[in-house]
């Protein structure tokens, strides 16, 4: 039970109030299954794909160029990174229920400054020395701070907390129904978006996007949130383990999270840790560099921007495949073997770019990182609580989660450099292709998940 709970500070937070999960006519994780993923949906504002899209509004309130509105995107979410793990700490101490409550307040915060950026940055403007761009610049990089903390970092965290605490044998079929509406809502968030703006203008869709993603999902989790089966009187998977094991006698896997609680301190000391966060940071990283400088990478191929966009609908196809394969494999095989496929489709689809201007290397680019989409988002769940654990997972999933948003920072900066330097993006698709190939080698020293026989 989680620190409210425990010292009874607020009745309201009790695992049994508005409604008690244990008399619900079927097991409550299926409804924690529900929540989660439309958790993971509300973070969209504050992921690359959902700030995107507001770009050349904050061009225009801010008179700042794309590239000082890009530096000021990165140390934003730099700044989230280095944050993150006490998210995660606190997690571990207030509990899931709590965490989704402060996200989706602070998401809907954040919101609400950027939807009164241009009011907000005239009014500091006469408050400080600071030249009028200098005053745009650190602005804007709080509010991007604030939307990447709350959006991508803790409400995505949070979310895939509590599908870890609430399933264990059956955590990766679960984790493949959760991908299927994730990678098709994260697909389709920038064509909803840009409809969103055009009829709703920038204000008016900002202000949907904070009551909804923000305050709604605060509601929601205040209402269906519970930390943990056991608080419930209830069970992981909402079945016993004899039971559960007699169904599943011909089955490879006993259990997929180890009896072993292992703290954050032992974890940092783990080959096994650091070895599937960089395969993980990598697609983070390389996924987010492409993305950024898609437009380009296609001109310097000869592709218009439609067909160059058109290559996101076959990828994320894919990813929903994938995803599921990768969850009802993750029940049976060990985790290291999904880790390799991960980092060989990365390479894949990073070679995919050197020959963008031929069909074949288009199609590479689609398999490949269509592939890595989904196995990422199957291993980003399953993995920590089949190696270390429940109870520091809060924890360590802000620790891996910092690394993540920290690839991601730098992911464009990577792209770019490669650009400024030699015209094209050869260099980092080459340095991704080689990156992706160290990696698999250290894959083959990670330990094996537990109990498969």
């Amino acid at each position: 039970m989680n620190l409210l709970q425990k010292e009874g500070l607020n009745r309201f937070f009790k695992p049994s109030f508005p409604f008690d999960p244990k008399k619900f006519p079927f097991f409550y994780g299926w409804w924690i299954l529900v929540v989660a993923t439309l958790g993971m949906l509300a973070s969209i504002p504050g992921q690359t794909i959902g700030v995107g899209v507001f770009t050349e509004h904050l061009l225009h309130v801010s008179n700042l160029s794309r590239l000082d509105l890009s530096i000021a995107y990165m140390l934003g979410t730099v700044g989230s990174s280095l944050l993150i793990p006490y998210g995660g700490k606190l997690l571990d101490l207030w509990g899931s229920r709590i965490m989704i409550i402060f996200s989706g307040l602070g998401l809907a915060f954040a919101l609400f400054l950027l939807k009164n950026a241009g009011g907000l940055l005239a009014v500091l403007k006469q408050l400080t020395w600071l030249s009028p761009l200098q005053v745009n610049f650190v602005i804007l990089s709080l509010i991007f701070l604030l939307l990447r903390q709350f959006g991508q970092g803790l409400m995505t965290m949070v979310s895939r907390f509590v599908l870890s605490k609430w399933f264990d044998r059956r955590r990766g079929i679960v984790t493949g129904i959760n991908g299927v509406f994730v990678s098709f809502g994260f697909s389709s968030a920038p064509l909803l978006l840009n409809t969103l703006i055009l009829e709703q203008g920038y204000l008016g869709s900002m202000v949907i996007l904070a009551i909804t993603c923000g305050l709604g999902t605060a509601l929601l989790g205040w209402m269906f949130f519970r930390d943990q089966p056991e608080d419930c009187g209830m069970e992981m998977d909402g079945t016993s383990t004899q039971k559960f094991e007699n169904i599943s006698s011909n089955r490879g896997s006993l259990q997929n999270t180890t009896s072993k609680d292992l703290p954050l301190e032992e974890v940092r000391k783990s080959f096994t840790f650091w070895i599937f966060t960089l395969g993980m940071a990598s697609s983070s990283l390389i996924i987010t560099g492409f993305t950024f400088h898609i437009t380009s990478i296609g001109e310097i191929a000869g592709l218009d921007r439609s067909t160059i966009y058109s290559i996101f609908l076959p990828i994320s196809i894919i990813s929903v495949v994938t995803n599921f394969i990768s969850g009802w494999l993750s029940d049976r095989i060990p985790l290291k073997y999904l880790l390799m496929a991960l980092v060989l489709s990365l390479g894949l689809g990073s070679s995919g770019m050197l020959y963008l201007h031929e069909t074949m290397g288009r199609v590479l680019v689609i398999i490949g990182y269509g592939i890595q989409g989904g196995v990422w988002g199957c291993l980003s769940v399953v993995t920590w609580p089949r190696f270390y654990g429940r109870k520091h997972l809060g924890a360590i999933s802000g620790l891996f989660m910092g690394v993540m948003i920290f690839a991601s920072a730098i992911g464009p900066a990577f792209f770019g450099i490669s650009q400024q330097i030699t015209g094209g993006y050869s260099t980092s698709a080459w340095a991704a292709v080689m990156m992706n190939l160290v990696i698999f080698l250290g894959a083959f020293k990670a330990r094996q998940a537990i109990s498969f026989k």
